[in-house]
């Protein structure tokens, strides 16, 4: 069981902990920074080709999204707004307004 872990800095403030270690304590640092690293590697890869939304972001229901569409369609600014805010590229954009045609 995992009481404590020791975040003293190192000399070269690269990682917690004695980078010197070779004991049990220091190989779980080790598995925890190469987790926490490969989880946020992850995240970067797949949110542009997965992700549908901004993560903390609010899913908004079929017929909201309609409403949305139907009020910035008409009006090219609020409708550059829209895609700038969800970070859409071009591809994106032409996707959305087919499916929402």
């Amino acid at each position: 069981m995992l009481h404590h872990l020791d975040y003293t800095m190192s000399a070269n403030n690269q990682q917690f902990g004695e980078p010197d270690a070779h004991d049990a304590t220091a190989q779980h640092e080790k598995t925890v920074m190469e987790a926490g690293e490969y989880a946020a590697s992850l995240d970067e890869s797949v949110k542009d080709d997965i992700s549908n939304r901004s993560l903390g972001s609010v899913k908004i229901s079929p017929q909201d999204e309609r409403t949305e569409w139907e009020l910035i369609k008409g009006n090219p600014e609020n409708l550059a707004q829209f895609f700038v805010d969800q970070k859409m590229t071009v591809e994106q954009m032409i996707q959305y307004a087919k499916k929402m045609s």
